[in-house]
């Protein structure tokens, strides 16, 4: 049986410790056996899959491409790019498992970069005459393994140009493969640990366990949202705003990643039979679990009021105001899902970041 690598939501934004509760007695504990297995092939392993598929059209638009560089090659890759990065942004709230193996999770997106590393690394990786080879990426920095690589490399100004000039186009078609192999790779030992760690039927103190994992894929994500994605770049006014700070703000994905983090923070906590909403509603808190379900509903609206690119909508007096009604809501999701968390017998401990 592979180990269960302890979680970490990327960048190492929040470093809370998760502890089960068993000797709480609020509610029956739930069946976390069933909830595990069902989660696991119902959520986490169709959205790995879609990762994987993604990752390999990428690679071969990556390379038809470079076979024939031109316009109409590059919005298709860009394209591609887009689409493959929404479904990491699908899946990226599961930091436990196979993706934290080698460091595969910083590896396929290395974010935020606040000492600019990947640009150093770009322009050294671009000028030296290495192979971009298997060993190549295992000496690599993981700021020049993943998505944001590639996107300072296809979003470039006169990228088209660029691209062709020296060792372009070949450092975005080994990327891009890099990250094809870190996707399949991820995929398929997932598949495997399905199998051997989440079944039906399991110890109940190893079921809960692994139902700690799942439970904080859902609940910590929600902060780092918030500070890191919305927060940050918005600083105190639309004046002071840093848009440069925005996740994947080159390629003008920052809006649709978040719109799909919380797509996938919503169907993990609604979307799945049995759901977290099913178990709070079994718990006896139905009015918490049709809040939270009425929460998400209502960040989609105020994120569908936001017009533009979000580069732009944060240099903005009226969206940034909109934007912090976001911020303000996804407090609230946060605390409710806290809330939730304690119904459930499952307690977030303390968290790095309390007081920021």
């Amino acid at each position: 049986m592979q180990p269960i690598h302890t979680r970490r939501w990327p960048r190492g934004l929040l470093a809370s410790t998760v502890m089960f509760m068993s000797s709480l007695a609020c509610a029956a504990t739930p069946d976390w056996s069933h909830y595990n297995y069902q989660a696991v092939q119902q959520h986490v392993l169709p959205r790995y899959a879609a990762l994987d598929e993604a990752s390999a059209a990428l690679s071969a638009s990556a390379q038809t491409f470079c076979a024939a560089p031109s316009e109409a090659g590059l919005v298709q890759v860009q394209d591609q790019w887009r689409q493959t990065m929404l479904s990491w942004q699908g899946i990226q709230h599961v930091q436990f498992g196979p993706v934290q193996f080698l460091m595969r999770n910083f590896g396929l997106q290395f974010w935020p970069d606040r000492k600019n590393i990947g640009a150093r690394q770009l322009r050294q990786a671009l000028a030296s005459d290495q192979p971009y080879d298997a060993e190549f990426f295992r000496h690599a920095s993981v700021s020049i393994q993943g998505f944001p690589a590639l996107e300072r490399l296809l979003f470039a100004d006169n990228a088209l140009q660029t691209l062709q000039n020296g060792r372009g186009c070949e450092l975005t078609q080994a990327i891009a493969g890099h990250v094809a192999q870190m996707s399949h790779a991820i995929h398929s030992e997932w598949s495997a640990q399905a199998k051997s760690d989440f079944q039906p039927e399991q110890d109940p103190d190893v079921a809960a366990e692994l139902a700690v994992e799942l439970m904080a894929s859902l609940v910590e994500p929600i902060e780092a949202i918030r500070d890191s994605k919305l927060l940050k770049p918005m600083a105190e006014s639309a004046e002071s705003a840093r848009p440069k700070l925005l996740e994947s703000h080159r390629s003008s994905a920052s809006l649709a990643n978040i719109r799909a983090n919380l797509e996938a923070l919503n169907a993990l906590y609604q979307g799945t039979d049995p759901s977290v909403r099913s178990l709070l509603e079994e718990a006896g808190s139905e009015q918490l679990a049709k809040d939270i379900a009425e929460r998400f509903e209502h960040i989609n609206a105020q994120l569908d009021a936001v017009q533009g690119p979000l580069k732009q909508a944060v240099t903005r007096a009226e969206t940034h105001t909109r934007l912090l009604g976001v911020a303000t809501s996804l407090k609230q999701l946060s605390e409710q899902l806290d809330t939730a968390m304690e119904v459930l017998n499952i307690q977030l401990g303390f968290n790095s970041r309390d007081g920021d």
